[in-house]
């Protein structure tokens, strides 16, 4: 796979297609947006396409770039060093992921050392941190200086679906690139090959709610994980007073789901026009969806849906202090029923 493989993201991959091809790279990015839209698949092969040895070989293209190949802008995928980057095995580049919720600080002082060298092969040194909203603190606070003294020939690549929970002093030393949810339509391409039942397919385009990376990897997981967020939003809407997360995970997909439901009723709102909402497929077992979904769309207030947007940025950042779950339940319950009393 390579950057031309990626779908619904046409200005993140050619501000980074340029800057492979120009030698221009930033030396540090942070990809952002909902979990799922392709932020680390497109990191992955970003770099990949920074240390490619042989470009790919697109017909009527013009030879171009130092390495003088063909579209010198994206990786080959079949050089030694695509394989090794591929596989996780390349010397030059660093894969860093959470584990059991958190990336500590003996991680980031791994990268720190990575950075250190010079490249082995020519290419760029390379870093990819997934979910880097997860460093603790102290990580944070070591990870800082790697951004303050770039090494030369270095790419740090952040990916956070929770960008608001990075410290300020880190943002503002990457440049940040925003992933969007895909289209209906671009989600059918993408699974018409990967999904042959029609009625399955429709249903993973409506529950995955344009985030393909959900879709493709989880599939029947995608289906529950929607149905539960659905069951719940419906509940708390209802005015239930009974948390349905058991822990922050659950909280953190409630919150990915809430998001991208007050961008259907914020587009409805604005436009009207239901072909672009990309949560309004029927839920199974949930009686009311997506009527409830149009209904709010249509009738709240534009500023008070963009309010509740705002909202749900501050609880994410709350959630780095373990909030209690039935205080965030009933905040979150207030700050929804503002978009059916109109504020």
């Amino acid at each position: 796979m390579a950057l031309r493989d990626v779908i619904g993201q046409a200005g993140v991959v050619e501000a980074l297609k340029s800057a492979v091809l120009n030698r221009k790279a930033a030396s540090a990015y942070l990809f952002h947006g909902p979990s799922g839209a392709g932020k680390f698949f497109t990191a992955l092969n970003f770099v990949k396409a920074l240390n490619c040895r042989r470009p790919a070989d697109f017909p009527g293209v013009e030879e171009k770039g130092p390495a003088g190949g063909k579209d010198a802008a994206d990786a080959c995928d079949h050089c030694p060093a695509c394989a090794r980057i591929e596989a996780g095995s390349h010397p030059d580049v660093v894969i860093i992921r959470p584990e059991k919720g958190v990336i500590k600080i003996e991680e980031i002082r791994k990268l720190e050392e990575s950075l250190s060298f010079r490249p082995y092969e020519g290419g760029y040194k390379a870093a990819i941190v997934d979910e880097a909203h997860l460093m603790n603190v102290r990580a944070s606070n070591a990870f800082l200086k790697c951004l303050e003294e770039p090494p030369p020939e270095s790419v740090i690549v952040l990916v956070s679906s929770s960008p608001e929970r990075l410290p300020e002093t880190v943002r503002s030393r990457c440049l940040a690139l925003r992933f969007k949810p895909l289209s209906a339509s671009q989600m059918e391409s993408l699974l018409e090959d990967r999904v042959k039942d029609p009625e399955k397919r429709r249903a993973l385009i409506g529950l995955s709610m344009g985030r393909p990376g959900l879709a493709i990897e989880s599939g029947e997981d995608a289906l529950r994980k929607r149905r539960e967020f659905i069951k719940s939003l419906m509940g708390m809407l209802e005015g239930s007073r009974n948390p349905s997360w058991s822990d922050k995970e659950e909280i953190e997909e409630f919150m990915d789901g809430l998001e991208l439901f007050l961008r259907d009723a914020l587009v409805l709102n604005s436009t009207g026009r239901e072909d672009l909402l990309l949560g309004a497929a029927p839920a199974p077992g949930v009686p009311g969806w997506p009527e409830k979904l149009k209904s709010l769309g249509r009738s709240a207030k534009k500023e008070v849906i963009i309010d509740c947007y705002h909202g749900v940025a501050g609880i994410r950042k709350s959630l780095v202090y373990n909030p209690n779950k039935s205080i965030l339940w009933n905040y979150t319950a207030g700050l929804l029923s503002r978009l059916e009393n109109g504020g």
